[in-house]
């Protein structure tokens, strides 16, 4: 299964007491400043290139799962599908509660040379969390740098973990207790998303936490959540002090917004996409992930981004009515198509 993968809704924080100075994050150390985060259902290799060539200076894939790798069961193929190393610099995200089993996916994931192999210990989904992964480790500090150590010493590659800033209430003594843990295991950089389990993705993303993380340890942290616009990488660098700043659901259905970091870090003016663009990378997205699963397979399996790539066009939600139902590339070619013909009539 691994031999054949190819080698190589609120307002954002304003900025706080925890000045960082300028306006862009430093960087980790292969020199990412803006990572695509890891998103299940989303960020498959389909959607990675298309964010490494629009701007993402680094990919996390989907969680991979330890238990299904080290048990040899087909589930555990799926976040590899497609997976090449030489489309971008590449962090292969693993999940699971088992310190002996994370350390074995860890060793095996690490010949394939990544970036990082990173732990989630964020996840709030109900399957992941009932079997006491994703964010169930958060409750228990000796299971999490159990984890951590394992998997530092058996993997070839410098190791990272992804974690929620806890499991239900927020403080700064949890999220630096957390960060301590993890740091004190031997992990080279650390991701928090600034909300707990029991928030999921309601409210706002607190960045005070991201700084408490930061001032915690001495390994880089990596920024995420709420993160929607280049404006937003730098109020939350200059909130937070992180090294680096990860987007999420703000990349769906819109990999421009890494060329509209891109511009803004390197001082030039951001032209949004044309409808042509959205049309033409939206064809591209479900012709690559149809040929990576098959039909009708790839092209349903694209739909939650379909309804986000079209969100803003004139007619949208006409054309998202007749979008949604297409089973087949051909089906949604001639829609697409009819679209834009009416569009220019």
């Amino acid at each position: 299964m691994i031999g054949s993968v190819s080698p190589a809704t609120a307002a954002p924080p304003e900025v706080s007491s925890y000045p960082a100075g300028g306006d862009w994050p430093p960087g980790l150390p292969n020199g990412a400043r803006v990572i695509l985060a890891p998103l299940c259902g989303i960020t498959d290799a389909v959607f990675r290139r298309i964010c490494l060539r629009h701007g993402a200076e680094m990919a996390v894939t989907e969680m991979i799962s330890s238990e299904a790798l080290t048990r040899g069961k087909q589930d555990g193929a799926h976040s590899l599908r497609g997976l090449d190393m030489r489309a971008g610099p590449l962090s292969l995200q693993i999940f699971g509660a088992d310190p002996g089993r994370m350390a074995e996916t860890a060793a095996r994931l690490s010949q394939l040379r990544p970036e990082y192999i990173d732990m989630n210990f964020g996840c709030p989904v109900r399957k992941v969390v009932n079997q006491n992964g994703g964010s169930a480790v958060l409750k228990d500090l000796d299971l999490l740098g159990r984890i951590c150590r394992e998997v530092a010493r058996r993997s070839s590659v410098p190791v990272s973990a992804k974690v929620r800033a806890g499991w239900d209430k927020p403080s700064g003594e949890k999220i630096r207790d957390i960060a301590r843990a993890i740091e004190n295991a031997g992990v080279s950089m650390l991701a928090v998303h600034a909300r707990t389990k029991s928030q999921g993705f309601d409210g706002r993303a607190d960045w005070d936490l991201i700084a408490e993380a930061k001032r915690a340890v001495s390994i880089p942290v990596v920024g995420n959540g709420d993160v929607r616009a280049a404006d937003d990488v730098v109020r939350m660098y200059r909130h937070t002090g992180c090294d680096a700043v990860m987007i999420g659901r703000a990349a769906i259905g819109n990999p421009w917004i890494f060329r509209e970091v891109a511009a803004r870090l390197n001082g030039r003016e951001y032209r949004p996409p044309t409808p042509e663009e959205r049309i033409g990378v939206l064809l591209e997205q479900v012709r690559a992930a149809a040929a990576l699963y098959g039909e009708p397979a790839g092209v349903v399996g694209v739909r939650r981004q379909m309804a986000a790539y079209v969100k803003n066009l004139p007619g949208a939600r006409e054309l998202r009515g007749r979008i949604m139902g297409a089973v087949t590339v051909g089906q949604l070619e001639d829609l697409l198509g009819q679209y834009s013909r009416e569009r220019s009539a």
